[in-house]
């Protein structure tokens, strides 16, 4: 808030323990009054130490309960441990903490993962998750029986018979009718002014209906320990942004296609790409048929037979459920 405004980063890192520790810079800006994207400095008034008590203030304030859950109703508190270390960062390198070594520490800690814990695996289904999880196992596979328990479904769901169905008007031209909705004339089984209007309207909801769950995601990001957060995350004035150096990205490969095409004096093209061209960045050559080694045609005809197996083993036991065959006879060969 005015005068000053505070411009945050911070980076994830996973460690061996399974909790998630983070690191954070946090910057105070002032506020431009005429240009407010302008980075500017704070005012005279504000110092170092006012930051870092700021921060320490609010580490130690915010916390929150989590919604009820069917293992604890009463929910369980989510805040900041005791664990919280405040450095002011010298930007001239006279300081115990330089901007340098600080580049260094976030460029480390964003390639960590849960490598660090002795975990390695992709996404858990229920089929996986059993290889992982064990609820008198290590503290990883502990912590990941925990997320697969407590994102389970809390409700059971209504049978399909069950379920209310929408009407559905059978198909062709019926007698002229009047929609009492919007009073458009038509011959359709339903008006189709009022089926383009609800069209629109089931257009702009999310594709995912939110659940009634909000444990649910827990099952989703249980490889990551039930951590689903971006690695990085910061303010858009913090620093440049991914989309700026996307940007700045295509712009230099168009103008370097183009002045290899155009060569130029001073380096520059002639002309301009048009933000609407279309670029060809890559072509389709033919590479060859068959395999390249004895091994991957040896790997490629076995997961085929495997497949062929499963699927004639398939219809061998849906033929026993389906049989129909009375006792006694013995069924002709096809």
């Amino acid at each position: 808030m005015p005068p000053v405004r505070l411009s945050p980063g911070k980076v994830a890192e996973l460690q061996a323990r399974g909790a998630v520790h983070f690191h954070a810079i946090a910057r105070l800006d002032g506020v431009d009054a005429l240009n407010p994207d302008a980075v500017v400095p704070p005012p005279a008034g504000f110092t170092v130490a006012d930051l870092v008590d700021a921060l320490r203030h609010a580490a130690g304030q915010i916390a929150f309960h989590t919604p009820p859950h069917p293992d604890r109703p009463e929910g369980w508190p989510i805040c900041w441990g005791e664990q919280v270390d405040l450095e002011p960062i010298a930007t001239d390198g006279t300081g115990e903490v330089t901007d340098g070594m600080v580049a260094g520490y976030l460029a480390k800690y964003a390639t960590k993962s849960t490598e660090a814990t002795g975990h390695t695996s992709t996404r858990l289904t229920a089929d996986t998750i059993g290889d992982y999880a064990d609820p008198d196992g290590d503290h990883t596979a502990r912590l990941i029986d925990a997320c697969w328990r407590i994102g389970r479904p809390t409700t059971i769901p209504v049978p399909l018979s069950q379920r209310p169905r929408d009407h559905r008007p059978r198909p062709g031209f019926v007698q002229r009718w009047e929609c009492p909705g919007c009073g458009t004339h038509t011959r359709y089984a339903a008006c189709p002014t009022c089926t383009a209007e609800r069209q629109a309207a089931l257009d702009i909801q999310p594709t995912k209906p939110a659940t009634g769950n909000p444990y649910a995601r827990l099952r989703r990001w249980a490889h990551m320990l039930g951590y689903g957060g971006h690695f990085l995350t910061k303010a858009r004035r913090y620093s440049v942004t991914f989309q700026l150096l996307r940007n700045t990205r295509v712009t230099y490969r168009r103008h370097e296609d183009q002045a290899h095409e155009h060569p130029t004096t001073g380096g520059h093209p002639a002309e301009h790409v048009d933000e609407n061209t279309t670029l060809i960045v890559g072509t389709l050559t033919f590479a060859g048929v068959g395999w390249h080694t004895s091994g991957d045609a040896l790997l490629a005809n076995t997961a085929a037979a495997m497949a062929r197996e499963r699927a004639a083993t398939g219809r061998e036991e849906l033929g026993h459920e389906l049989a129909t065959t009375p006792a006694g006879t013995v069924p002709a060969a096809a």
